[in-house]
């Protein structure tokens, strides 16, 4: 149900369930989950591309799983939510960072897997939508990144309505980074994938944890915090590693060996 294939220090993870437009059944959930276990164990590992095989990115949410947990036993049916909550939160706290290569249409929890990433980059052709109230549902459990991103009145007119949104109008809307030619999709991809991999690796992976951290703080609890961070980052070795590749004008350890 899920393919990884790294090389050169970045993750491709690729639901193979084509057939099924890749929902995202419970089934599908634990593969995914145990593909970001071994890539985040992985050291060689960087940047993970997270992207769908088919036409589909991902059509949300397995229906007819969702309508035997629903049928079933609540407090079962509660665990089975809060499981499957947890792995968009998997995604988006990963030490490292994320790329959504979304090459068709995401709806539902379709949209917030690619939400719960660091960076969107569509294809052109592709559109998104929250169907879920057209089936008598909500999009709760994805709502936190999708709000996130879009910002309380474009979520609520979107969980709403259910309409479709082109990609280059959920551009300017934030839920996604950046909408290219669909023939330019992996040039588009890898072009952000370059850029991250400039950055050493646990700088990288604390800025992605000083954003949620301060976008969650006032302003006089962000102070003392960020003093903080400033104060134990520049004092570790890739600090010295860094400025010092700088100050003497050649690349750091970290960089790819083609530059």
């Amino acid at each position: 149900m899920v393919n990884v294939d790294i090389r050169d220090a970045v993750a491709m993870v690729t639901m193979t369930r084509p057939e099924q437009r890749n929902a995202l059944g419970p089934d599908l959930i634990e593969a995914l989950a145990s593909a970001v276990d071994r890539v985040e164990k992985d050291d060689h590992v960087r940047v993970v591309i997270l992207t769908g095989a088919g036409t589909v990115f991902s059509a949300g949410a397995d229906l007819s799983s969702m309508k035997s947990q629903g049928a079933g036993d609540p407090e079962a049916n509660r665990r089975n939510a809060i499981a499957m909550g947890g792995f968009f939160h998997r995604i988006s706290e990963l030490p490292k960072p994320v790329v959504a290569r979304v090459q068709g249409p995401a709806l539902g929890g379709g949209v917030g897997l690619m939400a719960a990433c660091d960076i969107v980059v569509a294809a052109e052709s592709v559109f998104f939508s929250f169907s879920e109230v057209r089936l008598g549902i909500v999009p709760a459990l994805i709502s936190p990144f999708c709000i996130r991103r879009l910002g309380p009145s474009a979520a609520r007119r979107l969980f709403l309505t259910g309409e479709k949104i082109a990609a280059r109008a959920a551009l300017p809307l934030g839920l996604v980074d950046e909408v290219v030619p669909d023939a330019e999709l992996d040039v588009a991809v890898a072009r952000v994938v370059d850029a991250l991999l400039q950055g050493a690796p646990g700088a990288l992976a604390t800025a992605k944890r000083l954003v949620a951290e301060v976008s969650r703080m006032s302003l006089e609890d962000a102070l003392p915090h960020t003093a903080d961070v400033l104060a134990r980052v520049r004092a570790s070795e890739e600090a010295r590693e860094g400025i010092s590749a700088f100050l003497e004008k050649r690349p750091a350890a970290w960089r790819p060996r083609r530059d």
